[in-house]
């Protein structure tokens, strides 16, 4: 118990990196490739600790490397540090508020390896999207249609499938009322100025929360899709198939070249036959 509860406890990423938060990008490389070659697993033994151990330290600071050393990344983390370091996202009494708790998925300590099944990647972001589109059913106008977004799939799925994915999610947008953010209840307004103002200031925090909820959905929808293995093998392949083309593109341009130069050379050596001809009569 104690090891899972160590395994699962967050830690500051600018703590991981030994920086001060207004570090500069190459402060935090340079700090990086410092204690990367310090603490690589293959040198467990001069720490003092277990293979595993280093394993799991080495990929904190790889995990941590990789938002801080991403502009967009790092400013989402600055922004919501407490809250991600906390798993803060509680719900509250009010039925109306997401009870998801989006920012412990901001990390790669919700998940343990790359499955289909437990606690693997694919097994925990499956689940959390479908917690969210099934939320979104629950919540939104009972007069209109849900519309499922597409799931997140398994390590299996189709290309076209997880692309489709990430182009719907990516661009996530509630339909949920979001009543939890009102500031007042209009029914206490003393007259109708009064409770037409309460009605305006609830209407701009309903706006307000259903922006900052669908930002932390997109962000946590560009945190999966770095880290999707499907992706990386998707652009891997990719890279492949251009650099492919590109060497055939290089192979017909000298083969046409080749045929070029054997062109002009079987013109030339007929009109030098067709000389020696004229000259022979």
């Amino acid at each position: 118990m104690a090891a899972a509860a160590e395994k699962a406890k967050k830690v500051c990423y600018y703590e991981l990196l030994g920086l001060d938060r207004k570090c500069e990008a190459a402060e935090v490389k340079a700090s990086y490739r410092r204690l990367a070659l310090q603490m690589h697993p293959d040198k467990a033994h001069l720490h003092g600790l277990s293979v595993d151990e280093a394993t799991r330290r080495f990929q904190q600071i790889q995990e941590a490397y990789s938002v801080l050393s991403d502009p967009q990344e790092r400013a989402w983390y600055d922004a919501h540090r407490e809250q991600i370091l906390r798993g803060d996202d509680e719900a509250g009494e009010d039925p109306f508020k997401t009870k998801i708790n989006l920012y412990k998925y901001f990390s790669t300590s919700c998940f343990d390896g790359f499955d289909d099944g437990g606690r693997g990647f694919f097994a925990v972001y499956a689940e959390l999207f479908n917690a969210i589109d099934t939320e979104e059913a629950e919540w939104e106008d009972a007069d209109e249609e849900h519309t499922a977004l597409p799931p997140f799939g398994t390590s299996a799925s189709e290309w076209a499938d997880v692309a489709a994915f990430y182009r719907h999610w990516l661009d996530f947008c509630s339909r949920k009322a979001f009543g939890h953010a009102d500031k007042w209840n209009p029914k206490e307004a003393q007259n109708r100025q009064v409770r037409r103002a309460m009605e305006q200031e609830n209407k701009k925090a309903r706006q307000d929360a259903r922006k900052d909820f669908n930002a932390e959905v997109r962000q946590v929808v560009r945190f999966v899709q770095k880290r999707d293995p499907r992706v990386a093998a998707h652009q891997k392949h990719q890279m492949k198939a251009t650099i492919d083309k590109k060497q055939r593109d290089l192979a017909d341009k000298e083969q046409r070249k080749a045929a070029e130069v054997q062109e002009r050379q079987e013109r030339k050596d007929a009109a030098r036959r067709a000389e020696e001809e004229r000259w022979a009569e």
